[in-house]
């Protein structure tokens, strides 16, 4: 039996690719994560940047907490099984009446991994529906496997550094959005196609996404990222795993951590294709 998601979501998920919405926790707990980042942003002088929203549970504590919520891995562990890594968490930021989209891409096409079994998760931090630009989703197209890209959308209000775009082909009109109001999250497969539009709304569209795989999943590239173990045990050893929880934003030492596992995470999706990771600043 399930932990924390139905029989129906988990069948959902296989069939479809995709699980939304589901709560995860009250708009106040979600706010109040948006406030601490904003706090920060104002500490420093200006918004999140690529290095600080790459692999951000890293750096900043709260949302390390976000990341190892026990409802969530509940969540993740119904799809995934017992023993998971979490590989990625980034933070996906559109600002108020801005053009930054995304392309439709696949998350596994820089990840470098067989099986595709990762698994994202997105939780808004403010409503993230039609108007803001919501996460858009082709159903089933997960089964496909990876499809090969083109690089025909890099563009500055591209959110993908790459400026992917997929090459599946698939009917628009097809498309589900994933509306999500503060405190929801969304569940995709590595492979599912998805996108989402420009932010046509008087509010920043602010949402964090955690990628987390099971232990089995290989590394395909010669050069090989990090990853941390949040449940079970890891008999593989496919992933090296000395990334640490940090111990404050600005803790030089964990600031070093987590630059050096970005590094790592960019130099390898470049080795899988992404020439342009420069991009993410």
């Amino acid at each position: 039996m399930p932990k924390f998601l139905t029989e129906k979501q988990v069948k959902q998920y296989r069939e479809e690719g995709f699980i939304s919405p589901v709560s995860v926790m009250d708009e106040t707990e979600a706010l109040d994560l948006r406030e601490q980042i904003e706090s920060f942003e104002a500490s420093q002088g200006k918004q999140m940047y690529g290095v600080q929203r790459t692999k951000c549970s890293l750096r900043f504590p709260f949302i390390y907490e976000l990341a190892t919520r026990k409802n969530i891995l509940d969540a993740v562990e119904d799809l995934l099984g017992p023993n998971i890594l979490m590989y990625q968490c980034a933070m996906w930021f559109k600002e108020p009446e801005s053009g930054s989209y995304v392309s439709w891409h696949q998350d596994c096409s820089y990840y470098g991994m067989d099986p595709l079994a990762l698994v994202s998760a997105w939780v808004a931090l403010s409503p993230a529906n039609e108007e803001s630009g919501c996460m858009q989703v082709i159903p089933g197209s997960h089964k496909g496997g990876q499809y090969p890209v083109e690089f025909t959308e890099i563009r500055e209000a591209n959110l993908l550094a790459s400026g992917q775009n997929t090459l599946c082909e698939f009917d628009p009109e097809q498309a589900i959005l994933m509306p999500l109001r503060p405190g929801e999250m969304s569940l995709h497969h590595v492979a599912l196609v998805h996108s989402s539009r420009p932010n046509h709304s008087s509010d920043r569209r602010m949402g964090i996404s955690i990628g987390y795989l099971p232990t089995n999943v290989r590394q395909t590239t010669s050069l090989k990222a990090s990853a941390m173990l949040m449940r079970g045990e890891d008999d593989f050893g496919f992933f090296t795993l000395d990334e640490l929880p940090p111990v404050s934003a600005l803790d030089e030492d964990t600031v070093e951590r987590h630059e050096r596992a970005v590094s790592l995470y960019r130099e390898k999706a470049i080795e899988c294709g992404n020439q342009t990771a420069w991009r993410l600043g």
